[in-house]
This record gives structure tokens, sequence and C-alpha cells, in this order.
């Protein structure tokens, strides 16, 4: 179904309402354009002056000094087309940074649904490609079509004024060209809609590979890659070479129709001439009035093509801007209370809403109550899609439970500012993200204002200083994003000593040890344990040997709590957590 909302209309106001935020340029820019049309109108008369007046008398006085006012006229002309072209850049440019500042805005707020049921490369495009074709709309050319507006209505009066019937003639080839426009305008629209949707393919096929080519190696899926870029990539040439077609016949056919309107008012300026109705100076100047007057639809038609990529774009921007997070801090939410109590999950259930149509909503928890008293550390234990790293969404706020309620110190977790919770929360994962940086970047992301004795404390708590110390740039070494220059261990201590640096007063540890070898673990498990001294925390476990020392351990299967206890309580019972607990030490 077509969007109602993505029309030139809404798209001229959603570009424009950022333009009007930079009113003194585009103040300036108006003007230059109306003082352009102003000289553009006069040029011809020039012409007109020197055929009618100037040769007639053979004056050459009175040609030296039409042909000066000609030049200085035309200097006057190039220096605004300068100062104009200059600063409709600089507007365009304000503009288009404050339109892409506020996608990114309103992107990077989103719920975490949005990003995993969104595509990386998709959203890249959006952010890039996408906003810098609406750039297009705030170009000098484009603006420049502001000018041609005044100078279509002063020359049509000026022509009507001269000679009616030509203008009357000539004008009946504008619905020509309306019919030719509205013919080809949804032609070439769909193709570049279809093109840019092939784009983002290439993109996300793009990041894909990129993010995971260490499989691709290890699998030697090199050339069934290659045929998916390729594919995607075809799928893109054949769509723009389509749109490029019907661009390709467009453009000739109002050219023709421009042709046949010279063509009418030469035909009948020379009869007027030969009747003396016109002078052959009028006749001149006429031909180039009628240029000027056709010049506003041969801008308007070569922009056809920046037009329609635009109002694919704004389409495809529009689709985001109309996404509304559904996870937000309400306005009576307070702060983070001064934890002393305890964390409170009392009957709370959550579905996993489904990605797709033809998709089934997925049920992750079903009835959960438990609750983590202050100072104490709680293990959740299970198979995986068990729901423990649900309860860590959760309790992170990244979903809202559909039912029940979660709690920290008595107040309902959706009464508390968002902000402020999750500062309040640490976690350390299973895969590390790591920022494209430098060790002390990484350390003190979401930290900034660390001190340096801060970081070495963190530092030797986390037990990286043994690593990091021999570097030739000690905590300047550079890494990438993905941490490709470190061990897996190295980089759970450096996500450690960043949640030791946040000081939160809860830790959640979800299997931020179940990528590790055996000789790993154990080097990291005296960081881990400086990291929960003194702290609440919730430990999520694959390898049951790291919560021997919970103070209770709750046994999940699909979904719901099914055993609690202490490691020996658990062990006596001889039930689910005995299974787990004999399977992984066989």
């Amino acid at each position: 179904m077509k969007n109602k909302e993505v029309s030139m209309l809404n798209m001229f106001r959603y570009v424009f309402s950022s333009v009007l935020k930079s009113r003194v340029l585009l103040i300036v820019n108006v003007l230059a354009l109306i003082l352009i049309t102003a000289f553009q109108f006069v040029m011809p008369q020039f012409t007109q002056y020197i055929i009618d007046k100037v040769i007639p008398r053979s004056d050459y006085h009175l040609l030296f000094q039409t042909i000066i006012l000609l030049l200085a006229a035309a200097i006057i002309l190039g220096l605004l087309n300068y100062f104009s072209t200059y600063y409709m850049g600089v507007m365009s440019q304000n503009a288009i940074t404050r339109l892409r500042n506020s996608l990114y805005d309103h992107i990077i707020n989103q719920d975490t649904y949005f990003f995993e049921s969104r595509k990386t490369g998709d959203l890249m495009v959006r952010l890039t490609s996408d906003i810098n074709n609406l750039q297009s709309l705030i170009s000098p050319n484009m603006l420049s079509m502001i000018g041609n507006m005044f100078t279509f209505v002063g020359v049509l009066v000026f022509i009507v004024f001269v000679n009616w019937q030509m203008a009357l003639a000539v004008s009946l080839t504008f619905p020509l060209m309306f019919v030719i426009y509205r013919v080809f305008r949804n032609r070439i629209r769909t193709s570049f809609m279809n093109a840019r949707a092939a784009q983002s393919k290439m993109s996300n096929q793009m990041q894909n590979t990129l993010t995971r080519i260490e499989l691709i190696k290890g699998y030697t899926a090199e050339k069934t890659e290659q045929k998916r870029f390729s594919d995607y990539a075809n799928e893109n040439r054949d769509y723009t070479i389509n749109a490029t077609w019907n661009q390709a016949v467009f453009s000739p056919l109002i050219d023709f129709v421009n042709y046949l309107g010279t063509a009418i008012i030469l035909a009948l300026g020379a009869y007027f001439v030969i009747k003396k109705d016109l002078t052959i100076g009028q006749l001149v100047a006429y031909l180039s009035y009628v240029a000027l007057l056709q010049s506003p639809i041969q801008s308007f038609t070569r922009l056809l093509n920046q037009l329609q990529q635009s109002l694919v774009s704004y389409g495809r921007i529009t689709d985001i801007l109309k996404v509304k997070p559904q996870i937000t801090t309400d306005s009576a939410a307070v702060a983070f209370p001064q934890f002393s109590s305890q964390i409170a999950f009392e009957h709370v259930n959550f579905t996993y809403p489904a990605k797709s149509s033809n998709a089934k909503n997925l049920v992750a928890i079903s009835d959960v109550s438990f609750d983590i008293s202050y100072g104490q550390t709680v293990a959740l234990v299970g198979h995986s899609g068990a729901g423990k790293s649900t309860v860590v969404k959760l309790l992170d706020r990244l979903y809202d439970a559909d039912s029940g309620v979660i709690s920290f110190d008595g107040i309902p977790i959706n009464d508390i500012d968002l902000t402020s919770l999750r500062q309040n929360i640490a976690i350390v994962s299973q895969d590390v993200d790591l920022v494209d940086g430098t060790i002390k970047d990484n350390i003190t992301y979401g930290s900034a204002n660390a001190t340096d004795a801060e970081i070495q404390h963190v530092a030797e708590l986390a037990d990286i200083t043994d690593f990091v110390t021999p570097l030739p740039d000690g905590f300047d070494t550079q890494v990438d994003e993905r941490g490709m220059r470190l061990s897996g261990g190295q980089k759970q201590r450096i996500a450690i000593a960043r949640a030791l640096l946040k000081d939160a007063p809860i830790i959640i540890l979800d299997e931020a040890t179940s990528a590790l070898d055996n000789e790993s673990e154990k080097a990291i498990q005296h960081a881990m344990d400086n990291l929960i001294e003194d702290r609440t925390s919730l430990v999520i476990a694959h390898r049951l040997s790291t919560v021997h020392n919970a103070n209770t351990i709750l046994a999940m299967d699909h979904g719901a709590i099914i055993e609690r206890g202490t490691h020996d309580e658990l062990i006596a019972k001889n039930g689910y957590y005995r299974q787990l607990y004999d399977a992984q030490f066989e």
C-alpha cells in the first residue's frame, strides 16, 4: 500500500524545516536569486537595443557604451552566481548535517527489538546514501528553481505584453510537457525504489562478510558469498539501467517540446516581422525570453531524476522516523534508589514479539519469581534457551515484561528513570564489545571523566596490567572494534575493568566465561571475584563450576524456575541441577 505521507510536499516540508534554522543564509540566498533573475531578464534587452537602435544609427560610441554596460551586468551576474552557489552550499551542508544528526539520534534511542528486527547494512544506507539524496533538494541547482519561478512569471507577463499571440502559441507546449512528466514520473520513481532496496541488500551482504570473515574462510564459502553479492549487485544494476532508460527517453522528449516551442516562435515571429508588427531586435529578444521561460521547465525535468531518488529516500527515512520507542521514561519517574534491600521478580512473564507476520511469538519466561538480596549473589543455570538471558534483558529494561513486577527496593522498574536505572547496572557478557580505539578508550567507555589513577586501580583489580604494561604504548595501544589483537581472556578482563570503573551497585555476569578455555577462565576468576565483591550480582553460567559459591542457584528450564537452593542443596536433591552438573563433569 502506498504511503500517503510520502509526497513531494511532505518531503520538502521535512527538508526545509532544517533549512529554516539558517534563516539569515536563506534570506541572503533568496535575495541573490531575485537579483540574478532581474539581471537575467535585463540581458536580452541589450541585444534588442543594439539591433534596433545602435546598428541603424551606426553609432560606434553608443555601441561601445552598450557593450561596457553588458559586460558590467555580466560581471555582476557572475558575482551573484558565485555568492549564491557558495552560500547555498553552506546552507545545504548545515541543513543536511542537522537532518543526519537528528536521524542518528532517533535511531540510537530506539528499543532493542528495533535493532534486532532491522538489518545493520540497511540502516547504514538510510543514514548515509538516503540522507545524501535529500541534499539535492537544497543544492544550488534545486534552489535556483526559486529564481526560475520568478523568471517564469515575470517573463510570461512580459511576452504577453509584447505579443500575446506568440505567448499563447508557445504556452500550448506546456501541457504536453506536463503529460510527459506524469507518464515518466512513476516509472522512474519505481525503478529507483527497487534500486535503493537492492543497494541495501548489497550493504547488508558487505557488512555480514566483514563481520564473519573467519567463518567464511574456515568453511571455504568465498564463492557462495561472492555469488550472493553478485546477485544483489546485478539486481541493483538492472533497476538502475531501467531508470536510466526511462530518463534517456524522457529527456529527449522534453527537449523536442522545447524545440517545438522555439519553432513556433520563429514561424510566428517571422510572420509578424514581415508584417512590420515586430522588429528583428524584438524577435531576437523574444527568443531569448522564451528560452528563459522554458528554462524552469527544463531545469525541473533535468532534476526529475534527483527528485524521484530523493522521494524514494525520503520514504525510507520516514519509515524509520515513524517508529517510536516503546521503552521510555515516564514523566513521573524517579531516580534509582540508594540500593540497600533487594531486587525482586514477581510472577514475571515475557514473550518475544514475532519478527514477521508468518512467525509465531516465542514464550521466553513464564511466571518467574525470585529475589536477590543486597550484597548477595544469585546464579541462573540451565540449557540454552531456558530464559536466562531474557531475565538479564528485562532487568536492564531492554524489554518490558508482559505481566508481573520487577522492582528495586520495592520501586517498580517502570517507575525508575531509564538512564538512572542503567547507570546503576553493569553487565559483562560472553561477547565483549570493544570500540575502535585504545585499551584506555575501552576501559573508560561510559566513564570519560575517569582519572589515570582510577584507571590504574581498576586495571589492577581486573588483572590486566600484566599484559598491558609490556606493550610499547601501554594503555594507549590501539585495538580494533572486534578486538582481534587481543585474546578472549584479555578482552574479558578489559570488560571487567570497564564495569569496575562504572562502579555500579548491581553486577550481571552473562555467561562471561563460557567462551574461554579452562586456563583462561582460571586466570580471570580473580578479576571477577573483585568485580562482584561488596556488590549485588546476578551470574548466568553455562559452566556450573563457576557458581559453587553463589548464595542461591536458580535452575531454569523452558522459561520457568524449576529448582532453587545452594549448590550443596541442589546436588543433594538429585534433580535437574544434578543432571546438568554430572553431564558437565562426566
